[in-house]
């Protein structure tokens, strides 16, 4: 998920169209080989050879080399929901923390902007300057409980569990993760510096999952069974297998539903 950008000098997120754009196919099925004798790996499945190869006799199907010359090439998947990143989780809440859960704007006046963005322009604003600013930032939000844009009421954001996150409004609103990603891709433009973001490095909507790089084959190389017939995966493989399923189980839930 996280990209080193040279323009900017920092390290930032990938978003779901840099993922893309790296990646070679769009993976999809679940099984791992067609029904073949010959234990082929099925195409758009997490073992297509497209995405390099870790056999000896098998080269690559993207760059043609073989096992000891080709680097690999990525794979993505989506997801039919989007999901909260655990490393990304606390930052998540602390953005929550200050925009409004209605309309997403800065819980700020426009004076309070203006002052924190002239703060943000001095040059060579050291770390704890930057921290101590967000702090503030934080707490002016956080004490507003009315939005001077909408005027729609906010109440507390807090964690409830793992990987939950509560609106205390009126009751308790659940904030899902889709509900999540629709708020931060309304945040304005203008507003995402006042976050202590870089556009450049990465957006608010970057921190929530919504896209999966699936990684080469030579770091997560198939291993022969000596004693059965057929391959021992990788866990990696595995785990990306287990996504797809449930991919399709939401997929013919949501199906059902819309009937």
């Amino acid at each position: 998920m996280s990209l080193f950008t040279e323009a900017t000098s920092a390290f930032g997120m990938k978003s779901a169209e840099q993922m893309r754009q790296q990646a070679h196919i769009q993976v999809v099925s679940k099984n791992l080989y067609s029904q073949d004798t010959k234990h082929t790996p099925l195409a758009y499945g997490v073992l297509d050879h497209r995405m390099g190869t870790s056999e000896k006799d098998r080269p690559c199907l993207t760059c043609g080399k073989n096992l000891a010359d080709c680097l690999g090439h990525y794979g993505y998947l989506d997801l039919e929901l989007p999901c909260f990143h655990v490393g990304y989780f606390k930052a998540t809440i602390g953005i929550l923390q200050m925009i409004c859960k209605t309309c997403s704007r800065m819980m700020l006046t426009k004076e309070e902007k203006l002052q924190f963005m002239d703060y943000l322009k001095r040059p060579n604003l050291a770390y704890l300057q930057k921290r101590g600013l967000k702090k503030k930032i934080s707490d002016k939000c956080r004490k507003r409980t009315v939005c001077l844009n909408c005027s729609a009421f906010n109440g507390p954001v807090k964690k409830c569990g793992l990987l939950k996150i509560i609106h205390e409004k009126y009751k308790k609103e659940n904030l899902n993760p889709l509900v999540v990603l629709n708020l931060f891709r309304r945040i304005p433009e203008e507003d995402i510096p006042l976050l202590l973001m870089n556009p450049e490095a990465g957006k608010p909507a970057d921190l929530i999952i919504t896209r999966l790089l699936v990684p080469p084959l030579c770091i997560r190389p198939s291993v022969v069974s000596d004693l059965k017939s057929g391959t021992n995966e990788d866990d990696l493989t595995m785990k990306l297998t287990e996504i797809i399923f449930l991919n399709d189980v939401i997929k013919k839930v949501s199906f059902t539903c819309t009937r």
